[in-house]
Parts: structure tokens; sequence; C-alpha cells
């Protein structure tokens, strides 16, 4: 009876532990950091993994409109040397559209934090070149059309999430899922309203800063939301007071884009941190 009890608590242990682990995965979304410039980011499912993930190879596409291309000499990547392929909607039977596909293999693995931190990874940084204003830029989906006809073009991560003394590097990435989430597409109209809209007469107050920022807009303007990104691209998580204000006292000098929405227009604003 005793021996039938273990066998039983150990076979549940070991189903939890696989159900557990079943959780762990990346999906991409993508960040605006103001203006042209954009990030890709991997974003952690939901787990208690406290083990440091280990990326050997990753990659997605990034479908742009007709005619719309990337400044890839200038992007920026996890391993530093990602290569982002270029291929024209016409040879996919979608001539509204054109792609690349970004992916990089890294010589030596490179480590992100665990996925219990629920941290998201910047893992391409690129800007847009000749300032589109229409037209809609996207990460494509595993799960689409195009991705499930033309297969290299699905999003994918070699990565170690297992913490058993071996380096396994298995896709996780799920290949029959969207595998994105948060903002994955941006209007390049969002741009062209912005010179029009209200928000142009937002400021902020002072501006460098050192704790208290205010955020001063029109007397038009309502309800605002922000996001705030340091120069890297990276997110920051801030509060925005029912006053207005951001406290930047807890983060670390430099300089910061701050984007400001309202009624889904937006402004975006440089922030010098002191």
């Amino acid at each position: 009876m005793k021996k039938t009890l273990k066998l039983f608590i150990l076979s549940f242990v070991c189903l939890l532990a696989l159900q557990l682990q079943a959780q762990d995965g990346y999906t991409y979304t993508l960040v605006h950091n103001g203006g042209y410039s954009f990030t890709v980011q991997a974003v952690p499912n939901t787990s208690t993994n406290n083990f440091a993930t280990s990326v050997q190879s990753y990659g997605f596409t990034i479908i742009v409109p007709d005619g719309v291309t990337i400044d890839t000499g200038t992007a920026t990547s996890l391993g530093s040397a990602a290569s982002a392929t270029f291929f024209d909607g016409t040879n996919v039977a979608q001539p509204t559209i054109d792609g690349y596909l970004v992916t990089e293999t890294l010589g030596s693995p490179a480590t992100l934090p665990a996925p219990s931190a629920a941290t998201n990874s910047n893992m391409y940084t690129f800007t847009v070149n000749g300032s589109p204003t229409t037209g809609i830029m996207y990460i494509l989906e595993n799960n689409s059309a195009l991705a499930n006809t033309v297969t290299p073009l699905k999003s994918f991560m070699q990565a170690d999430m297992i913490d058993n003394g071996m380096a396994e590097f298995t896709n996780v990435v799920d290949p029959n899922a969207a595998a994105v989430s948060g903002m994955s597409s941006f209007d390049f109209i969002t741009l062209s309203v912005e010179e029009e809209n209200e928000l142009l007469g937002v400021s902020l107050y002072p501006n460098p800063a050192s704790d208290i920022v205010k955020i001063l807009v029109p007397n038009t303007i309502q309800d605002i939301e922000i996001e705030i990104f340091d120069n890297a691209g990276k997110q920051i998580n801030m509060d925005l007071s029912a006053e207005n204000t951001i406290d930047v006292s807890n983060i670390a000098s430099g300089l910061y884009i701050i984007n400001i929405i309202s009624d889904d227009i937006k402004t975006t604003k440089k922030l010098i941190v002191k």
C-alpha cells in the first residue's frame, strides 16, 4: 500500500512538472520607440520557471507595405549579427506587401531573464526608411495563411528552458499558434495624423528632470496614457498620476522617449533624466 502511494505521488509530481514545463515558451511583440524606430521583443509565457533561458537561434518575419523598406544596416540585435532577408510579396502571391525574414544564430548562446521575471527581451531594433504615412507593418503570425504556405517564414526560437544540467535546445515558439502578443502591428497613418493633432501642444516640465515630471496637455485633452522607452528601446514601467505626473527619481540618467496617447492619437517627446 505504501509503495503504491509513493508511486502515485511520484507520478503526480512528474505530471505536474510536465504541465508547468509545457507552459514555458515565448511569443513576439512589436514596440514603437517613437518616430520610425521599432523593436521586436521576445515575451515569455506566464511561468514560475526560475531558470534563465539560453537562446541558440531565433527568427521571425516582419511584413511591411509594398515598397516600404527597413534600414538593415543600422539595425541592432540580440547577438549583433542578425540577418534580415528581403522578399517581394509578389513572389508569394501577395503584391500589396513586402517582408523581411529576420534570423540570427548565436556563436555562443545568449541568456534571457528567467520566465518567472516576466521581462521582455529586445531581439531586433530597426528603423523604417522613407517616413511612410500609410499602410500597416506587422509581425507575421505563425497560423496565418502565408506562414502556413511558406513555412520558413514562421517565427521560432531554439532555446534551453529546462534546468536539468544539459544544454538541450528546442523550439519554444508555438509553430501552430499566432506566436505574437501585445502590439504586433503598427499603422503608419498614426504618424501622419500626429502632425496635425492637438497633442502637439503637449510639453514636459521640467526637462531635464531628476524627480517629478509634469506632463502639460491642452485643456481640450481629457485623458492620456503614456509609454516610456529608454535609449536602447526597452520599455520602462511607470505609473501616471491623476495629476499627469511621473516620478523619474528611480531610473538611470539618460535620454528617454515618451509616447503620449489620447483617443488613439499619439505624440512623442524626449525627456532627459539627470
